[in-house]
């Protein structure tokens, strides 16, 4: 990983936030892979489409974190609050789906972490 600032705290942070992404893009794999043995309707094409997005976004997030960090880095901030917004909606999306089949284990955990970690990120960027 690539970190192109002196500060531990950002440093810190970038280091967190890749974590946390890169951690979601395999358990939301494996959240989409279940939804896809549901015999459902579209609450569980909701829960799946949510997944592959929050696959998508977290990826590209920890992409790009892992390659730099400037302070003035709007693509930076702006991929932040959209992997926040992904791992919101995949949370409400897999809390909704638990609520109809008990026991369903989610990825809500881990979305929560993406979303703590990338404001912690914010906080340290603004």
């Amino acid at each position: 990983m690539v970190v192109s600032t002196g500060s531990n705290s950002m440093r810190t942070e970038v280091i967190r936030c890749v974590a946390a992404c890169d951690a979601l893009v395999a358990v939301s794999e494996d959240c989409a892979d279940a939804c896809l043995r549901i015999n459902g309707n579209g609450d569980v094409t909701r829960c799946f489409l949510a997944d592959l997005d929050c696959i998508e976004v977290c990826s590209s997030t920890s992409r790009l974190l892992s390659w730099h960090m400037r302070r003035d880095g709007p693509t930076t901030v702006a991929l932040l609050e959209t992997c926040r917004e992904a791992a919101r909606a995949s949370t409400l999306a897999c809390e909704y789906l638990a609520g109809l089949h008990p026991g369903w284990q989610t990825c809500t955990m881990a979305c929560r972490r993406v979303d703590d970690a990338c404001e912690r990120l914010l906080a340290v960027l603004r």
